[in-house]
C-alpha cells in the first residue's frame, strides 16, 4: 500500500522529464524521518517548468478556440496553478473563455446601451460552440461535458488536462471605481442549473499572493500542506479552494516561520483548525480571500469537512513525534536542511 510519502513523489513528478530533473526536489535528500519528509515536501511549490508546461499546453488550446469559435472572445487563466497554491507537477488549469458580445454590471451601476440579447443562452451556445471545436481540433482527446461548469479536455497530444469555462466579464463597483483589472469579475455559465455564478479570480490570487508576501511565504506552504493531506489519505471532504481559504484566515504571526523551521507550521494548522471545531462563531465568520462568501457556507464547506482535515493534520503530527521521540516544541525548533 501506497504511503503518504509514495504519494506525494508521484505527484510532484513528471514522467515526461528526465530522472537527473525529479531528484533535485530537496526533500528527497532530508535526512529525517519520512513524516518529516513529507511535511517539508509538501509544502514546497512545483518547479517551475512543470508550471510553465501547464500553462504552454492552455495556450494550445486557446489557439485553437481563437480559430474555431464563431464568436470574438478573450481568454484568462485561473485556479490554484495561477496562484502557485498547486500541488501536482500534471495540474489542470482553467481557461476562461470569456465571451465578447456582452459583459455585465454589478448593481446598481445601468448601462447607457443595455443589451438586448439573452446573456444566459449566449453562454449556452458559446459552450455547445466550444465543445464542437475543441473536438474537431484535438480529435484523439477526450472532450469531457457532463460538468456543468466546465468542459474537460485532456489525452491525445495533451499534455494537462485543461478545463474550458464559459464565461462573462462582471464589472463590479469596485472595478467601476478603480478600473484595475485585480477587481474585474467573471460570471460562470452552470450548465446543468441555468444559471450564471459570479466570483472574483484576480483579486483571489491577488490577496493570496499579498498574504503570502506577508508570511515570509508561509500561506503558500500551509495552503500546499492541507491540500497535499486532501489528495494523500482521499478522506477529506473539502474543496481546494476552501482549504486555501482556511490557510487565508489564520493569523499572520502562526504563518510567518522561517525556512527549515516548518514542522511549527504543520502544529499551526493543526490548533488552528482545532480552534475552529471548538468555536462555531469564529468558524462561520470566517471569509474566503476576496470576500464574496463564507467559507462555511451553505454547499460548501462543512464542519464534518473541518473534522477530518484537523484528523489528518492530528496525524501526521502524531506520526512526527513518534518517529522522533522529542516534543514537538523542541522538534520545531530544530532547523531542518533542505
Amino acid at each position: 500500500m501506497a504511503t503518504r510519502l509514495d504519494r506525494l513523489a508521484s505527484r510532484r513528478t513528471d514522467q515526461s522529464v528526465t530522472e537527473a530533473k525529479l531528484l533535485n526536489e530537496a526533500y528527497r535528500h532530508i535526512e529525517q524521518s519520512d513524516s518529516v519528509r513529507y511535511v517539508i515536501g509538501s509544502m514546497q511549490p512545483i518547479d517551475p517548468e512543470y508550471t510553465k508546461n501547464t500553462f504552454a499546453q492552455g495556450e494550445r488550446v486557446r489557439n485553437q478556440l481563437e480559430k474555431r469559435l464563431y464568436d470574438k472572445c478573450e481568454y484568462e487563466y485561473q485556479g490554484s496553478v495561477t496562484n502557485d497554491t498547486h500541488i501536482k507537477a500534471r495540474s489542470d488549469i482553467d481557461l476562461l473563455v470569456l465571451t465578447g458580445k456582452f459583459y455585465t454590471l454589478e448593481n446598481p451601476q445601468e448601462p447607457s446601451i443595455p443589451y438586448k440579447g439573452n446573456p444566459l443562452q449566449d453562454l449556452v451556445d458559446l459552450r455547445a460552440d466550444a465543445i464542437a471545436s475543441l473536438e474537431a481540433a484535438f480529435p484523439e482527446a477526450t472532450v469531457d461535458s457532463s460538468g456543468g461548469k466546465s468542459v474537460s479536455l485532456e489525452g491525445g497530444s495533451l499534455r494537462r488536462k485543461i478545463d474550458v469555462v464559459p464565461s462573462n466579464w462582471f464589472n463590479t463597483n469596485k472595478y467601476n471605481e478603480a478600473g484595475q483589472k485585480v477587481y474585474r469579475g467573471v460570471q460562470i455559465l452552470d450548465a446543468k442549473n441555468m444559471e450564471r455564478l459570479s466570483n472574483t479570480p484576480f483579486l483571489h490570487n491577488a490577496w493570496i499572493a499579498y498574504k503570502d508576501n506577508q508570511t515570509n511565504g508561509g500561506l503558500r506552504k500551509a495552503a500546499r500542506l492541507m491540500k497535499s493531506l486532501k489528495y494523500d489519505t482521499e478522506a477529506i471532504d473539502l474543496s481546494s479552494y476552501d482549504l486555501v481559504s482556511i490557510a487565508f484566515c489564520m493569523s499572520d504571526g502562526d504563518l510567518s516561520v522561517p525556512k527549515g523551521q516548518e514542522l511549527s507550521l504543520l502544529n499551526s494548522c493543526y490548533e488552528f483548525c482545532v480552534l475552529l471545531q471548538e468555536n462555531a462563531v469564529l468558524r462561520n465568520s470566517l471569509d474566503v480571500p476576496d470576500g464574496h462568501r463564507k467559507i462555511f457556507a451553505a454547499g460548501h464547506a462543512t464542519l464534518d469537512g473541518l473534522n477530518q482535515l484537523t484528523a489528518a493534520l492530528g496525524e501526521l503530527v502524531s506520526d512526527v513525534l513518534r518517529e522522533n521521540q522529542r516534543s514537538f516544541r523542541k522538534l520545531a525548533e530544530a532547523r531542518v536542511e533542505y
